[in-house]
């Protein structure tokens, strides 16, 4: 194509770049944005320095909570809050050098389970590890602090 078809197209193709560019800015700001004041606030009270990633709004037993995904210093983090900002869980990435003895020993008792990543999910006052394991069928396994297996799957 010559002429002035061809400069339009390249006209064209750089506008659309630069909705794109636009469009993509606002949805990277737009996950903080859309949180209740009471979420917004206890979240960076919580964990100053963090990275949202996204924020959801989800329905759990008849009440509305909203999933905060983030980073900070290189790690994972999922929190649930209800609509007044009090936390419902928190689930941390863990690596395996961080994981209670019990749970690597519940973990390594399995044979050919290899560590891939796990979370550490606190609700209220109970702990589970969620971890992702590699070298077996089985590739998920939920177990409490004291290294008690909760499921293998």
């Amino acid at each position: 194509m010559a002429g002035p078809e061809a400069g339009l197209g390249v006209n064209a193709m750089r506008m659309l770049a630069f909705v794109v560019a636009l469009t993509t800015i606002s949805f990277a700001q737009a996950p903080a944005a859309t949180l209740p004041p009471p979420v917004k606030s206890a979240f960076e009270k919580a964990y100053p320095g963090a990275t949202i990633a996204a924020a959801t709004q989800e329905r759990e037993n008849n009440r509305t909570l909203f999933r905060i995904d983030c980073t900070q210093n290189g790690r994972r983090r999922v929190v649930l809050y209800d609509v007044n900002g009090a936390a419902i869980e928190v689930a941390e990435q863990v690596e395996e050098k961080e994981l209670p003895q019990p749970v690597a020993a519940a973990m390594h008792s399995h044979p050919r389970a290899i560590y891939v990543s796990g979370l550490k999910v606190t609700r209220g006052t109970s702990v589970e590890y969620r971890l992702t394991v590699r070298g077996t069928r089985k590739t998920a396994m939920v177990a409490k602090p004291d290294g008690t297996v909760v499921s293998f799957k």
